[in-house]
């Protein structure tokens, strides 16, 4: 198959045709899209272990559920995301031509860019599009290119209490409340850890994959002198001047509540795999269109 290569004058790989390349479909902030509702045991006797003995909580009001924010992108073939601003992804739903992200920990705050198989759809000149010998476009200069700066693993967890749980899930990082809950409403805290790249340079990342955990949350409910066990998701995002890893509540986690006193102050987490970590791609938003549809 013929190729076409482009360097820049410093060396580095602008294009190669005989790679996939993936372009810019759309870019803003995310929007409030639903709540999910947190489930909870049907009986303190019951089995935790035991899935039948979960039930979808009983709420009237929003506070029992997690709020999920995102963005809806169409046509989509192998859309990626990267974020700027706090946000842990928790699924997709497809209608007909229509893809929706769903993330927890967000919000109207968090910025949104999502690259997807450059596509032949675009309209303008002049322009640069090349193909495979099946017809398949593989770039077209009329989309903003994904060019990633940096890859960066999670770092390892945070050291251990007497319990043998970790106080943090990334050494070096901290745990902050989210939001605080009583005892018939939901707790939700972050543990996470700030990693910088570049001053003055707003990055977004992508995580391809995460872990999850179990949270033993004191540090939201002491006023009520509570503890409250439920699972953790892993989100990666950007911001100026660098990215963060961050462990939020899952959003229509299973939930424990309330525990023993006893417990520690503060947040813990157990469960968490540490036979490898996720690796957060990173990009440099200052070149790319926002908002861009």
């Amino acid at each position: 198959m013929p190729q076409l290569k482009v360097w820049k004058d410093s060396g580095e790989l602008l294009f190669d045709t005989s790679l996939i390349s993936y372009g810019l479909v759309k870019s803003g902030n995310m929007v409030f899209q639903t709540y999910w509702t947190r489930k909870t045991l049907r009986s303190a006797q019951l089995d935790p272990n035991d899935g039948a003995n979960w039930t979808t909580s009983v709420a009237t009001t929003n506070p029992q559920a997690d709020p999920l924010h995102g963005f809806t992108v169409s046509n989509a073939v192998s859309p990626i995301v990267f974020i700027v601003g706090s946000g842990c992804l928790q699924g997709t739903a497809r209608t007909g031509s229509t893809l929706t992200f769903y993330y927890a920990n967000a919000s109207t705050s968090t910025k949104f860019y999502c690259f997807d198989l450059m596509q032949d759809n675009i309209a303008g000149s002049p322009y640069l599009k090349t193909y495979t010998d099946a017809g398949v476009i593989t770039f077209n200069s009329l989309q903003p290119p994904l060019n990633v700066v940096a890859a960066i693993q999670a770092p390892v967890p945070g050291p251990l209490d007497s319990r043998n749980r970790y106080t943090t899930v990334y050494v070096g990082g901290s745990n902050s409340v989210r939001s605080s809950a009583s005892a018939s409403s939901v707790a939700r805290v972050d543990s996470k850890v700030d990693i910088a790249i570049g001053s003055g340079v707003e990055y977004a990342a992508y995580l391809p994959w995460s872990r999850s955990c179990a949270v033993w949350d004191y540090l939201a409910n002491e006023n009520i002198d509570l503890t409250f066990l439920y699972t953790g998701a892993e989100g990666a995002y950007g911001r100026v001047g660098g990215i963060s890893f961050l462990m939020g509540a899952a959003a229509a986690t299973t939930q424990q509540e309330p525990l023993p006193t006893s417990m520690d102050r503060g947040a813990r987490y157990s469960n968490l795999p540490t036979d490898r970590y996720p690796v957060a791609l990173v990009i440099q938003t200052s070149n790319l269109p926002f908002p861009y549809n």
